[in-house]
């Protein structure tokens, strides 16, 4: 792993998907390129006091000009604030890459999944991307993402995509406040793992909340999944 540095950045875009995530695109300015692994963070400096937030980077390993993050609106805290108030144009400055929540290229992991609550996903769709289209892996990938109501999902069109283009990868959403027409798995995550056949030899990659990844952690290891198997990343 790369030792994290200081980055000065442009806030070039950002793209409101729905009342709870925006997605914000930055362009680097100095260092000019970075390399990541996908499922790696960077912090930001929020205020001049050098207050820091951690976010995953979201965007593809490939593209070392600049890098994606999701903001999920709903904690309101400092992070957040200072997300809402930037300005296009604007210059930014974050440290990193951080993080250790990589896939490794295990050949003991046959098959992988992903299990995510909210902005949790954020490392996993960078994961996902770097698995099926970088690097071409045929092994089967699950990606399990839980939210609250349908109206916060974000980047179905894309996940239904891959489905298609790539018949190794599977994806579940999973809401816990479900409407009467949902048809898919309702309640947590973990309810939908208790019910679905979990694939031999896999790797599970968690990100989300302490409460959420202890809880999957504790049905895994129930179900006879080795604990250096599961990966994780806790958000708080």
């Amino acid at each position: 792993m790369q030792r994290p540095q200081e980055y000065s950045a442009i806030f070039e875009d950002k793209q409101a998907y729905n009342d709870k995530f925006t997605h914000f695109h930055f362009e680097l300015k100095n260092p000019y390129i970075i390399k990541f692994f996908a499922g790696q963070f960077v912090s930001f400096k929020i205020n001049e006091q050098g207050t820091r937030r951690a976010y995953s980077i979201c965007s593809d390993p490939d593209i070392d000009h600049g890098i994606e993050i999701l903001l999920d609106h709903a904690p309101q805290g400092e992070g957040v604030k200072y997300f809402e108030n930037l300005q296009l144009g604007e210059e930014v400055s974050f440290l990193g890459p951080s993080g250790r929540f990589v896939i490794e290229d295990d050949a003991q992991e046959e098959s992988l999944v992903l299990i995510g609550t909210g902005s949790g996903v954020a490392p996993l769709h960078a994961m996902m991307i770097d698995q099926l289209k970088n690097k071409e892996d045929k092994r089967p990938i699950t990606l399990y993402w839980g939210l609250r109501h349908a109206s916060h999902l974000i980047w179905q069109d894309e996940f239904a995509r891959w489905s298609k283009q790539f018949p190794n990868f599977q994806f579940h959403p999973t809401l816990s406040q479900a409407e009467k027409e949902w048809s898919l798995c309702r309640g947590r995550v973990t309810n939908c793992l208790q019910i679905h056949d979990l694939p031999e030899n896999a790797g599970y990659y968690l990100c989300g909340g302490k409460a959420m990844i202890d809880d999957v952690k504790q049905i895994l290891i129930s179900r006879g999944v080795d604990t250096k198997k599961i990966h994780h990343e806790k958000f708080f």
